[in-house]
């Protein structure tokens, strides 16, 4: 799902290369890349096995209201910063 996301391709090298450094071996960056891989399996598997459960369906439908209140907050407010920024 991320691999066509331009933005998190960008994010993903940036912080590989932060990890690496200049003089990383071939194990290094073999143990990187498999562990990010094996993050990312068990992670959205671990979403797909859980999220549809009977238990957070009631739980999401009970907070949607405050979890998108939260978000809109949360990316709301950098984005009136920018509108009345003078720069």
């Amino acid at each position: 799902m991320h691999l066509t996301n331009p933005k998190s391709i960008l994010a993903w090298i940036a912080l590989v290369t932060l990890g690496l450094g200049p003089g990383a071996s071939s194990y290094t960056v073999a143990a990187l890349l498999g562990g990010c891989a094996i993050l990312s399996v068990t992670i959205f598997c671990d979403y797909a096995i859980v999220f549809p459960t009977a238990p957070m369906v009631r739980f999401y439908r009970i907070s949607r209201r405050w979890i998108e209140g939260t978000l809109a907050i949360f990316f709301g407010a950098p984005g009136v910063r920018l509108l009345f920024s003078r720069t």
